[in-house]
């Protein structure tokens, strides 16, 4: 089971807090905090405005804004934590973090991480950061640990065959791993190793041979990541 803790980062500019998934009543609650301290906007994102600005927060688990959001946002922390479960499908659940497609050439993968992707992903990369939460950890390792082929990974270490990319004044590789290794390796918020790899910027994984995926392992998969994830599946 994993417990939330609060990361915080400095991206571009704009400060980010990594929270869990949100389900209805967590905003709720999270709503009724920002009532008592500015003026409240639901839509896509639930922002509260400030004198000093506007932070935004998704139910997908990211709040940003251009000002620091700790005193807005981290007294809520406990409200939210002890809010139960809310259920839902599991098509749902699996939909709040990956796509996946078929082809010819197999199943492909594709994560949707709260920050570790799009212009973020290269602002971490080009400071050694790292975003990957707990809950989008579990669920990469899990797939890759039935995946049968080879993966395509930003890794701060060399291999045969890869190849230079500088990512700021950093310098990483284009690798190709084995799923075991990028299981090994696989960097998340608020941790670094000897070794790190990281998702590519599109947060793809295949198209590739995948052993059976059954509705069992999704269900306990999705039942073990603990205060990061509001949902039980049913």
């Amino acid at each position: 089971m994993f417990r939330f803790k609060v990361h915080q980062l400095q991206l571009g500019g704009k400060h980010y807090l990594l929270l869990p998934k949100l389900n209805s009543l967590q905003i709720g609650t999270l709503a009724r905090r920002f009532s008592e301290i500015g003026t409240v906007r639901r839509g896509a994102t639930l922002a509260v405005s400030l004198r000093e600005g506007t932070i935004n927060v998704s139910d997908e688990g990211t709040c940003w804004s251009s000002i620091d959001p700790s005193d807005a946002v981290l007294p809520a922390i406990p409200a939210l934590l002890s809010c139960p479960k809310e259920e839902a499908p599991i098509e749902t659940i699996k939909g709040m973090y990956f796509r996946a497609s078929k082809s010819k050439a197999g199943l492909t993968f594709h994560f949707l991480p709260r920050l570790e992707s799009s212009s973020r992903w290269q602002k971490l990369r080009a400071s050694d950061g790292c975003a990957l939460a707990p809950d989008e950890h579990a669920l990469v390792s899990f797939v890759l640990a039935r995946y049968k082929g080879s993966c395509e990974m930003i890794t701060d270490f060399y291999v045969d065959g890869a190849v230079p990319v500088a990512l700021g004044r950093k310098r990483y590789f284009n690798s190709r791993l084995a799923p075991d290794e990028v299981v090994s390796t696989l960097r998340a918020v608020g941790e670094k190793g000897r070794r790190n790899s990281y998702l590519p910027k599109d947060a793809k994984i295949g198209p590739g041979p995948f052993s059976s995926l059954n509705a069992n392992d999704w269900f306990e998969m999705f039942s073990d990541l603990g205060e990061w994830c509001p949902f039980k599946p049913v």
